[in-house]
């Protein structure tokens, strides 16, 4: 069904309480959709109760075509609660406000909602509006963070090319400013300064009273001496320099452009130095970190004991698997023709469609089964959920209807494939490795009756020692680029600061004369003849080229987005998200963006356009993005961000293409709970609203909430408050774990409470371009490297070298980064033969075991064995 209105925040000036003087509309709706359970329209929207000193937007609703119908709030109680009809005077639009009682010292109509969290249900002729309202802890510090981080961000990415034009790097000396730049700051100033000593004027007649000496006469002259007689003042013709001439005035223009620009670019090095800053700090604090020894989450080591513990207990294993065949059975199923059949799992073959099977009637019979060189037996399964109910190492009875075919292969070995149609019953009967989990189960525990003895402090292994060098060496390597960064970005500050407030005092003293700036060039001598005036021209120029804002259009946009407000928090905040995607794909893992990239992100910054790309290439890696804004999938819904990527093949056959949709929500603790957790919103992205498109996407959350992780599943720090589909945590998703592991999750990416939040970024979209774009299931004989180009996760390089692997696994793959050091191994499970790479205990988005942090958990299978 489609909506008749559409809502959004206004924020509305008045005059007094029936007299407006603006209307200022969001630059977004507020999303509405239909719920068709609850037959009526559902919304959600945020407050900020503590963000005290913050002007607050009004809630608004609007007929999208005329209607006579007034709109009401309907109460709890079944009351009716008119809304305020409001004009905007500019636009035409009629708008219905809740206005409950006027303030007349804020000079503005408060409402209920203004503070208040709950549901508030909206009549709107025959249409219903649910508006959900959660309530947000960020205060007006943090909000406003948020939007100076935003506004920053864009001016640097607008303005500095330096983190991805490889050909301006070797002349960029500090900070993203080259020395020309530096230079021509300095030459701008001096130059104004002596514009300042003799400014180009113009004689202006007017009268004034001169001794009787100096007098030039004019008529009054003349009665003055007839009336006065001897005096000693007389009115005189007189000259008097006026400056606000058009050569002055565009000189007052470009200087004000010019102290814009310099003001940016000092805000872009304060954040640089700030950001290269925590960076620094970060980086000691895992560096600081390492030692001989490890803390061990005991949580995380007792969830692995009991999950050995089940995995041999017979009971425990049949009541799971007769819960899930439940799940696959339809009331309408006919179980006709079914018999008992034994079954033993004693493998998948090679492409992972079907089992190495024994088959046998009876209890007592002889397995029916795989003879080296003679035979091969099969089970194929008629239901792909099946495969969940069935384990390599397992026997089973079944009642089941099984089809039977055979035939001779191309090496004259005969084969029998069994095809399971249906199943009505399933039961374990034996584990073929029985012992061996109880026997872990015993040395699991023995070692962690050790660890409790100690405190759960564990001794460090010469290996695990040696592993921890690795990444010790290669933290020094980013230190050492980030401490350089760092001291080039405070040379720009300390340069640009002193600066920046000459050129105020520059301004100041224009504007004393009386000067009006204007943007028209006159076609005068005096830029020309007067070098001083000529350099103020030819640095304004000079400076926007240097600077990337040659373009008029967007130095103008980059102006409007200092006028941006907090009008509409969630929309700030998805924008906000959608800068940091373009940071790491430009500043961590060197794309460059194509050419029109600029113009495309100031419009969506600036307007309510959707369905907009920027596209962006790593040719070093073969890699192409389509990053997509609010774009419309198949099934007609619209995430924030869609990533189209297409990987070259190292064999140069045919590229790797595949999508992944990132949603910005921004949920406080409250609103999160409200709408069921990070699980239901998850799942209501993945399988409701279908941003997985079947099952074919990944889908991840973006989010600022702290506490959206309320039971750990990894040991690594960054899954305390997020979670990228490492193992399963949720009671949902059984059946999708073996194929669409790290397919959907949800990270934490706030500023205000984390300064690892870029990296929440960096180690999300790396996963997805490292690992997410392949087919991870392997063939046996098939290599556990990539078959794209490798990269560096830890800083984007492609200059990589192989290292020679002096494991057992002929299969494995190891390799260096050249320009930071980061150890990357590929390997895969040797349960479900699922492809794993690690890249060290920080980067690695895999689970790590939680006591032995070499080894990381398989996210198919998640064996412990």
């Amino acid at each position: 069904m489609q909506a008749i209105f559409e809502i959004t925040y206004l924020d509305v000036s008045w005059y007094n309480e029936d007299t407006i003087l603006s209307i200022k509309e969001s630059s977004s709706l507020l999303n509405v959709e239909f719920d068709d359970k609850l037959q009526q329209f559902l919304c959600y929207t945020v407050i900020y109760p503590k963000a005290d000193g913050i002007r607050h937007g009004q809630l608004a609703f609007r007929y999208l075509k005329n209607n006579l119908f007034s709109p009401y709030i309907k109460g709890a109680d079944g009351t009716k609660i008119p809304l305020k009809k409001i004009t905007d005077k500019d636009t035409g639009k009629e708008w219905w406000i809740e206005a409950n009682f006027w303030i007349a010292k804020d000079k503005r109509w408060e409402s209920k909602t203004y503070r208040t969290a709950g549901k508030l249900t909206v009549v709107l002729q025959n249409q219903i509006c649910q508006v959900n309202i959660g309530s947000s802890e960020f205060t007006a510090k943090q909000l406003n963070r948020y939007l100076s981080d935003f506004k920053s961000d864009l001016w640097e990415l607008i303005l500095d090319e330096h983190s991805y034009v490889t050909g301006k790097a070797k002349t960029t000396q500090s900070g993203g400013i080259n020395e020309e730049t530096i230079h021509l700051i300095s030459h701008i100033i001096s130059h104004s300064q002596q514009i300042l000593k003799n400014p180009k004027s113009e004689l202006r007649e007017n009268q004034e009273l001169k001794p009787r000496k100096t007098v030039k006469p004019i008529s009054r002259t003349f009665m003055e001496i007839a009336t006065k007689g001897d005096s000693n003042l007389l009115t005189s013709r007189a000259t008097n320099p006026v400056y606000n001439v058009p050569e002055n005035r565009y000189i007052l223009f470009a200087l004000e452009r010019i102290y814009k620009i310099v003001r940016q670019l000092l805000v872009i090095s304060q954040s640089k130095k700030n950001r290269f800053e925590s960076a620094i700090e970060k980086l000691n604090e895992r560096y600081y970190s390492f030692g001989n020894t490890r803390q061990i989450d005991k949580n995380l080591v007792r969830k692995d004991l009991e999950a050995i513990k089940k995995s041999y207990n017979i009971e425990h294993i049949n009541n799971a698997l007769n819960k899930k065949l439940k799940n696959l059975i339809n009331d309408k199923d006919q179980f006709t023709e079914l018999n008992k059949w034994y079954l033993q799992i004693t493998g998948k073959t090679s492409d992972g469609k079907s089992y190495f099977v024994g088959v046998k009637r009876q209890l007592n019979d002889v397995w029916f089964e795989r003879v080296a060189g003679e035979r091969n037996v099969f089970l194929n399964l008629g239901n792909e959920h099946y495969q969940n109910l069935l384990e390599e190492g397992f026997e089973y009875k079944t009642d089941a209807r099984l089809d039977y075919s055979t035939g001779v292969s191309k090496n004259d070995v005969r084969w029998h494939n069994y095809k399971l149609i249906k199943l009505k019953n399933i039961e374990v009967i034996r584990v073929v490795n029985f012992e061996k989990r109880k026997n872990e189960f015993i040395k699991m525990r023995g070692l962690a009756i050790d660890l409790d003895t100690k405190g759960w402090i564990k001794e460090l292994s010469k290996q695990e020692l040696d592993e921890q060098e690795k990444e010790k060496f290669s933290i020094q390597n980013r230190l050492k680029i980030h401490e350089s960064e760092h001291k080039k970005a405070e040379q720009v500050y300390e340069f640009l600061e002193p600066k920046l407030k000459k050129i105020k005092v520059i301004l100041d003293q224009f504007k004393q004369l009386n000067i009006k700036p204007s943007p028209t060039f006159p076609n005068s001598m005096t830029f020309v003849q007067n070098p001083h005036y000529q350099v103020i021209h030819s640095g304004y120029k000079a400076l926007r080229e240097l600077t990337n804002l040659s373009d008029e259009d967007l130095l103008l946009s980059l102006e409007k987005v200092d006028e941006i407000g907090l009008i509409n928090m969630p929309l700030l905040y998805e924008r906000w998200c959608l800068l940091q995607i373009i940071k790491v794909l430009l500043q961590n893992y060197h794309y460059s963006p194509s050419h029109d990239w600029k113009r495309k992100l100031l419009k969506i910054a600036l307007t309510n356009n959707r369905n907009e790309s920027l596209d962006f290439t790593n040719n070093n890696v073969g890699r192409h993005i389509k990053l997509w804004y609010e774009p419309k999938l198949s099934n007609g819904k619209t995430p924030d961000f869609v990533m189209d990527v297409t990987c070259n093949k190292k064999d140069k056959s045919k590229d790797l293409k595949q999508r992944f949709v990132m949603d910005a929500k921004f949920y406080s603790d409250d609103i999160l709970q409200r709408r069921g957790g990070i699980s239901a919103v998850i799942r209501e992205l993945y399988e409701s609203k279908d941003y997985s498109e079947g099952g074919k996407n990944a889908v991840f959350i973006l989010h600022p909430s702290q506490n959206a992780i309320h039971e750990k599943i990894s040991p690594q720090i960054w899954a305390d408050n997020s979670y990228i589909g490492e193992l399963k945590m949720f009671n949902w998703d059984a059946d999708l774990r073996k194929k669409n592991y790290h397919k959907y999750g949800a990270i934490c990416a706030n500023p205000v409470l984390r300064i690892r939040y870029l990296d929440e970024f960096q180690r999300l979209i790396g996963m997805f371009l490292q690992y997410g774009v392949e087919n991870n299931k392997l063939d046996r004989s098939q290599s556990d490297d990539v078959e794209s180009i490798n990269f560096c996760i830890a800083c984007g390089s492609h200059d990589l070298k192989s290292i020679p692997v002096t494991t057992g696994n002929i299969k494995a793959s190891w390799y260096e980064c050249n320009d930071c050091k980061h150890f990357t191994t590929y390997n895969h499970c040797h349960h479900c033969n699922t492809r794993l790479i690690k890249n060290g205990d920080y980067w690695s988005y895999h689970s790590q075991m939680p006591m032995e942090p070499l080894n990381i958990k398989c996210p198919a299978c998640e064996s412990l064995l």
